[in-house]
């Protein structure tokens, strides 16, 4: 991920999260965006993120696209 990139999804980011949870979002963002091929990562471009909600009692994150999916962003590093 360049830095311009990893930089508009902390921004996405900080705008609804802790500096604590922002560093466990980016560790299971860009593990899922390295998992992606390249077309399939334009469509998670952090200007795509609409939303995140925090579930701390389950610990993990619910990411929300413009395209209409969502993503469970774990605090271990993995998603579903």
């Amino acid at each position: 991920m360049s830095k311009a990139n990893k930089l508009s999804v902390v921004i996405a980011a900080a705008k609804l999260l802790g500096s604590d949870e922002i560093k466990m979002f980016m560790n299971t963002y860009n593990k899922h965006m390295n998992a992606l091929g390249a077309e399939e990562k334009e469509k998670y471009i952090p200007e795509n993120i609409k939303g995140v909600h925090r579930n701390i009692g389950e610990r993990y994150f619910e990411v929300y696209f413009k395209n209409g999916e969502w993503f469970k962003y774990y605090t271990n590093g993995t998603w579903g």
